[in-house]
C-alpha cells in the first residue's frame, strides 16, 4: 500500500476543511494534505442562495463552490480524492486509510467530514437534489426546516411543481417561509403515512388523501458523518474544535449541530489551523 506522510491531514473539503488547509498554508505550514471523496464545498453546493456569507452574498451554492475551488488553486492546494474508510492511532499521530488511495500518516488530524442525511426509507428518495431542469415534474419535498424550504425554492426556480409536506408549523427561517409563500409553493401540514412506487411515479398517502409525484426529496435532519475509528473522542472546544484526544480536531457541521452554518464552519477550520500552527511553530495565539 502506498503511504503519504504529512504534519496535518484534513478530512473533508467543505468550508471548515478548506479554511483549515488554507490557514495552514498561509502560516507557512505547507506539509498538509486535504482529503475529499467528492467535490469541494460539501453540502454548500446544494444551497439555493447564500445571503449571509461575507464575500459570497447573493451567490448560489454552485457559484460558492467555484469560489472555494479558486481559493484552493490560489494556495496550490491539491485535493487527494479518496473515500476514507478507517482512522486509527499511529505511533506518533494518526493513520487514515481510504478505499482507493494512499494511507496517510499525520501528526495532526482535522475531522471536517460534515453530516449525512437522515432518510425516511422511501425507495428512491433524494436527499440532495441535483442542479438540472425539472420542467414538467412534480416534486414532493418532505420537511419543515431551512433545507426543505431552500430546496423547494431551488426546485421551483428550476421548473418543478413543488409541494412541501411538513408535520408541524415550519421551523425554517421566516425569510425562507415568506419567499416560498410569495412564490405560491403549496404547503401541506400533514405527515406522509404511506407511499407506493410504480415505475417512476410515487403515490403518497396523507390521512385520507393521496398525491402523485415524480420525485420525493427528503430533508428531515442530518447526522454526523464519520468513517470507522478505532478510538473515541468526547466533545470539542469552541472555536478551535480541539478534542480530548491529543492533536485531534473536529470542526464544522460535524459538531455544530443546531448551529450548523457555513460561516461558523469556516471560522472553526480557521481557528483549528491557528491552534495547530501555534503548537507546531511555537507561536501561541493570544
Amino acid at each position: 500500500m502506498q503511504r503519504s506522510r504529512a504534519t496535518v491531514a484534513v478530512i473533508g473539503a467543505g468550508p471548515g476543511g478548506i479554511a483549515a488547509t488554507q490557514q495552514c498554508k498561509r502560516e507557512g505550514l505547507d506539509d498538509v494534505i486535504l482529503v475529499e471523496r467528492g467535490q469541494p464545498g460539501g453540502l454548500l453546493y446544494h444551497a439555493n442562495l447564500l445571503e449571509n456569507f461575507p464575500g459570497l452574498r447573493g451567490a448560489t451554492g454552485r457559484e460558492a463552490v467555484v469560489e472555494l475551488g479558486e481559493i484552493l488553486m490560489d494556495y496550490g492546494i491539491t485535493i487527494m480524492k479518496a473515500d476514507v474508510t478507517n482512522i486509527s492511532m499511529a505511533k506518533k499521530g494518526f493513520r487514515t486509510v481510504s478505499a482507493h488511495g494512499p494511507e496517510v500518516i499525520s501528526k495532526y488530524l482535522v475531522l471536517a467530514t460534515g453530516t449525512g442525511p437522515r432518510k425516511l426509507g422511501i425507495p428512491g428518495e433524494i436527499c440532495e437534489p441535483e442542479w438540472r431542469d425539472y420542467t414538467g415534474e412534480r416534486v414532493a419535498v418532505v420537511g419543515g426546516g431551512d433545507a426543505a424550504y431552500d430546496y423547494a425554492l431551488r426546485l421551483n426556480e428550476l421548473g418543478a411543481k413543488v409541494i412541501i409536506f411538513r408535520r408541524n408549523e415550519p421551523r425554517a427561517l421566516n425569510a425562507l417561509v415568506d419567499e416560498v409563500r410569495l412564490e405560491g409553493i403549496e404547503e401541506i401540514c400533514h405527515e406522509i403515512t404511506d407511499w407506493q412506487r410504480s415505475h417512476d411515479l410515487y403515490t403518497l398517502r396523507y390521512g385520507e388523501n393521496t398525491l402523485s409525484c415524480d420525485m420525493v426529496v427528503t430533508a428531515v435532519g442530518r447526522e454526523p458523518a464519520l468513517p470507522a475509528m478505532d478510538f473515541v473522542y468526547h466533545g470539542c472546544e469552541f472555536p478551535t474544535g480541539a478534542t480530548d484526544v491529543e492533536n485531534l480536531y473536529a470542526v464544522g457541521s460535524l459538531v455544530l449541530r443546531g448551529y450548523r452554518h457555513a460561516t461558523l464552519a469556516w471560522g472553526m477550520g480557521l481557528a483549528a489551523a491557528m491552534d495547530i500552527c501555534g503548537k507546531e511553530m511555537g507561536v501561541r495565539k493570544e
